[in-house]
């Protein structure tokens, strides 16, 4: 990726989120939310290029969070 992209200055905290709430895999967090386990394991990596409003939704339904929860602006 190009640095100083949006991709770049958004951090996808799918992996604190899962750790805090004790979600060991994602098979089990796409049985809760029927978020494939493709999407979550791109946004886990970070490699996804942008995220569904309908994905956040069901994350912050799941872990009873906000967005700010999952997503982070990281100024350069």
């Amino acid at each position: 990726m190009i640095k100083g992209t949006v991709i770049d200055m958004i951090k996808v905290k799918l992996s604190e989120l899962m750790g805090l709430n004790k979600v060991k895999s994602f098979a089990a967090l796409e049985k809760e939310t029927n978020i494939t386990r493709k999407t979550l394991a791109k946004l886990y990596d970070g490699e996804g290029k942008g995220i569904d409003y309908d994905t956040l939704n069901k994350l912050c339904n799941y872990f009873n969070c906000e967005v700010s929860d999952i997503l982070e602006y990281v100024k350069d």
